[in-house]
């Protein structure tokens, strides 16, 4: 970190136009809680109170914050976005709390209960809020681990099963069965409506589908293994870091007749939807599915719901949740379930009714 740097942290933790010189030596100084801290240099004073304020013995969460966020945009593809997600949660939930001014060599798990049991009190908080508040956490603690300031991360010594939560708000509506037969049947054999049709046979993010290559596929299975990010650029490795998300997808004999369709419209590349070396537009896909839709006159929902969909649908028709886990790539079947949404219709359900009831 540099000086700048150093001297934003400062300011929030003391008073730097109170830094004197001494009229014998010229040794600039400063006085913490009547303990002199000097340096024969202005950048060698910031230097010592840092490290007396922000240094190993005295790092918190809080401290570390800014150090973590600094790494990840360095060190990590995470995107813009999520980093600005980020900063906005920690501002509202965690800047400024006791649990994150505790030196990090003090933390304990009883300390994280504590403040876990309050904020879930009374379920103020939802579990998708608190897990996103506790990746947080979570990614500072490692980096302290990794950093030697810390030996291991307490996080893991809790029970999460122990804490309530909110209800999550299940707005989310997929698509029915009908309606992406409806679509894969409309829709063109353009690139774009060909990535439209072969993701409603497959259960992939985006930015997955976008990072395929043809040697991915193996037989009638389809290796996930990369991704492309925000910024186009191809990432070797799965959304999350997660080795769950390395995986194998299925392919229907459907999907294989879509993909060959794809290859005599775009031959000369390695990658299944990089053409002249662009991966497709996000925004392009979703205009085309919404235009289909809107002829359909049915619900437009966003590429991201194509995921949600095809993986209702399958559990609707019998597939276990455990085999959904593993086709999306999640680490647990709690995430899993976010995702299983009711498509039966009120129809479907009063025939079912009368048909057991009668």
């Amino acid at each position: 970190m540099n000086i700048r740097s150093k001297e934003k942290q400062l300011t929030k933790v003391c008073d730097l136009s109170k830094i004197k010189i001494r009229p014998d030596d010229g040794r600039k100084y400063f006085i913490v809680q009547r303990k002199t801290i000097s340096s024969s240099t202005y950048e060698g004073l910031i230097d010592k109170l840092y490290d007396h304020f922000f240094g190993a013995a005295a790092a918190t969460m809080e401290s570390y914050f800014e150090t973590w966020m600094e790494w990840r945009e360095k060190e990590t593809s995470v995107s813009k976005k999520t980093l600005k997600e980020n900063r906005i949660l920690w501002n509202s939930l965690l800047k400024d709390q006791d649990i994150t001014l505790i030196p990090l060599r003090n933390l304990t798990a009883k300390d994280l209960i504590a403040y876990f049991r309050t904020i879930t009190k009374g379920r103020q908080i939802t579990r998708k809020r608190f897990n996103d508040l506790k990746s947080i956490m979570n990614g500072i603690i490692y980096l302290a681990v990794e950093n030697d300031i810390i030996e291991r991360n307490c996080l893991r010594d809790i029970n999460y099963k122990q804490f309530t939560y909110k209800a999550e708000c299940t707005s989310i509506s997929p698509y029915t069965e009908e309606e992406r037969l409806q679509i894969i049947d409309h829709i063109g054999d353009d690139f774009y409506s060909l990535a439209i049709k072969l993701d409603f046979y497959l259960i992939l993010r985006i930015g997955e589908l976008k990072g395929l290559r043809w040697d991915d596929i193996s037989g009638d299975f389809l290796h996930i293994q990369r991704f492309v990010n925000d910024k186009n650029e191809i990432i070797e490795d799965i959304k999350g870091h997660a080795s769950e998300g390395r995986r194998y997808m299925p392919l229907t004999p459907k999907a294989k007749e879509i993909l060959e369709e794809i290859r005599l419209q775009n031959p000369n590349s390695q990658y299944i939807f990089i053409r002249n070396g662009q991966p497709l537009s996000t925004a392009t896909f979703n205009r085309h599915l919404k235009r289909c839709c809107e002829e359909l006159h049915i619900e437009y929902r966003s590429s991201h719901k194509l995921r949600f969909s095809t993986a209702s649908i399958m559990y609707k028709n019998g597939m276990e949740d455990t085999e959904l886990q593993k086709l999306l790539g999640h680490t647990s079947l709690t995430m899993t379930h976010h995702y299983l949404r009711n498509i039966t219709s009120q129809e479907e359900t009063a025939s079912k009714m009368r048909a057991i009831l009668d």
